[in-house]
């Protein structure tokens, strides 16, 4: 394990010594969060804000090129979550379940960017497209589900039962702690202006492992744990556009 950290400090140590210039770029921007949480695929959870830093080193060309490489690092900001209220009913029963989860994060990303300047006489009208990794670091989570089942008399069609299940709980010490996403991204530059368009998809299994020893709604009733237990895995993927401003 150490040995890879050394190759990764190396690899990192020998990349900045071939970049030629440095850009700052601020950003803010909206993410679009969406869980794994059946067979089906990706569920849409609701859109956040994301805010942070763009960190760009240009790698010096050996010759005069429309197209250069650079890398790309920095740190944002992201307070997400998944939102889902569902309602099912069929003749004799009505029922209703509502997800809440609240997440935030630190991303820290590694991009190897490459950039195309169309025109030669326009140095400052740029398209890019980048491929890399994000790490995101778990700062807090919180989860709370409500499920509610009713089922009627079909002689005199009243109330004949209810029942509730609902919690809420603080379960940051159930998630994973350093998470690791691909991205690929595209974007354009002029001038000052940036904009990007961001997917990122995790590598690993974001469930909050042990939840269900610790959550009051039976792991049936709730649409987390049962949601897991279908798809195999909870995956989560990161839509992000994004408007940046170059400092310098």
């Amino acid at each position: 394990m150490k040995q890879k950290k050394y190759i990764m400090i190396v690899l990192l140590f020998v990349a900045f010594t071939t970049i030629g210039q440095i850009h700052v770029i601020p950003f803010a921007g909206v993410n679009s969060t969406r869980l794994q949480l059946d067979s089906y695929g990706y569920r849409n959870g609701g859109n956040f804000l994301i805010a942070g830093i763009e960190i760009e080193g240009r790698l010096k060309p050996r010759k005069i090129s429309p197209v250069h490489f650079s890398l790309v690092s920095g740190a944002s900001y992201l307070a997400n979550g998944f939102f889902e209220n569902s309602q099912f009913s069929i003749v004799g029963t009505y029922s209703a379940h509502t997800i809440d989860l609240t997440t935030s994060y630190v991303q820290l990303p590694f991009v190897v960017r490459l950039n195309w300047q169309p025109f030669p006489l326009v140095e400052d009208f740029h398209f890019f497209m980048g491929a890399g990794l994000s790490y995101n670091l778990l700062l807090k989570a919180h989860l709370a589900e409500k499920t509610t089942k009713v089922s009627f008399n079909s002689d005199i069609y009243s109330l004949s039962q209810t029942t509730q299940y609902q919690d809420s709980q603080d379960i940051t010490k159930l998630g994973v702690k350093n998470s690791v996403f691909s991205r690929i991204e595209l974007g354009t530059r002029f001038k000052r202006i940036q904009v990007a368009f961001r997917i990122s998809v995790s590598l690993k299994d974001m469930y909050y492992k042990g939840l269900e020893n610790v959550w009051k709604i039976p792991a049936k009733e709730s649409g987390y744990i049962s949601g897991h237990t279908y798809a195999g895995t909870t995956h989560e993927k990161y839509s992000e556009l994004v408007i940046g401003y170059r400092i310098f």
